[in-house]
């Protein structure tokens, strides 16, 4: 029998809450890019270097390598909402993207359609315990003297 120590335990733990939150993070990506544009005009490396400082700190790969990132921003801007137009940043040319009209509409109806699910306060409860709440989790002891 293979005893583990608190310190393997714990690295195990940390490693399968990293694991976690990246695939999070991947699942999530779409709505977050147009989501992030949203918010104001940028480029891709822009949208990337967010992307990539959000996981700095977790170990492997980044969770949008530069190979990914633009294929995404070609997909959304397919989709229509996106829309870029290039700008000179510097001395070089770069393709700024924006937010359109149906990309608002996107984001409104993804966020009325989570607030009008069924399931909604249990899923929102568990966001909430996992990325929001700054209490520990309290251990309970289990009684063995019954």
């Amino acid at each position: 029998m293979v005893i583990e120590t608190e310190s393997e335990l714990s690295k195990k733990h940390i490693t399968k809450n990293q694991n976690f939150l990246l695939s999070v993070l991947k699942g999530t990506k779409g709505i977050f890019v147009v989501w992030l544009i949203s918010k104001e005009s940028m480029h891709g490396y822009k949208i990337l270097s967010i992307l990539n400082d959000i996981a700095s700190n977790l170990p492997g790969e980044k969770v949008v390598p530069t190979s990914t990132i633009y294929p995404i921003l070609h997909s959304l801007e397919k989709d229509n909402l996106i829309v870029s137009h290039k700008e000179l940043n510097g001395s070089h040319e770069v393709k700024v993207y924006n937010i359109t009209d149906e990309g608002l509409l996107f984001l409104q109806n993804t966020k009325s359609f989570i607030k009008k699910n069924p399931g909604r306060d249990i899923i929102m409860s568990f966001f909430d315990d996992m990325f929001f709440n700054d209490e520990d989790f309290k251990s309970s002891e289990v009684d063995d003297t019954s």
